[in-house]
């Protein structure tokens, strides 16, 4: 199920290049620059974490909020579309039914 939860999200949610991203590079650079060779790995490695992370953490959103549109389909089916037309059907035919009460005269009135 999940190498489909990944399908879908690639589907549906495909990535974009944003500046956020562009910016995390540049600093990621400048910083790897400064650093020694051991650090690089080090920052290399906690960046690849901190990546994969950030995949599980988007891909289980993505199947949280397809499970929720599911389970709401399937509500929805049960209890059949919500339909306009249908509703004013209903609500004329009991405006229809309901007994009619002849008006009131007041004394006075013409």
């Amino acid at each position: 199920m999940n190498d489909y939860m990944k399908a879908l999200k690639r589907q549906f949610c495909p990535e974009e290049e944003s500046r956020h991203k562009s910016e995390t590079e540049r600093l990621h650079y400048l910083l790897s620059q400064r650093l020694s060779r051991r650090n690089r790995r080090l920052l290399l490695h906690l960046v690849d974490e901190q990546g994969m992370l950030l995949e599980e953490e988007t891909l289980a959103a993505f199947a949280a909020g397809f499970k929720l549109a599911v389970g709401l389909a399937k509500e929805l089916s049960l209890e059949g579309l919500y339909s306009f037309d249908s509703e004013e059907e209903r609500w004329a035919a009991a405006a229809c039914a309901a007994p009619k009460t002849a008006p009131h005269k007041t004394k006075g009135a013409i």
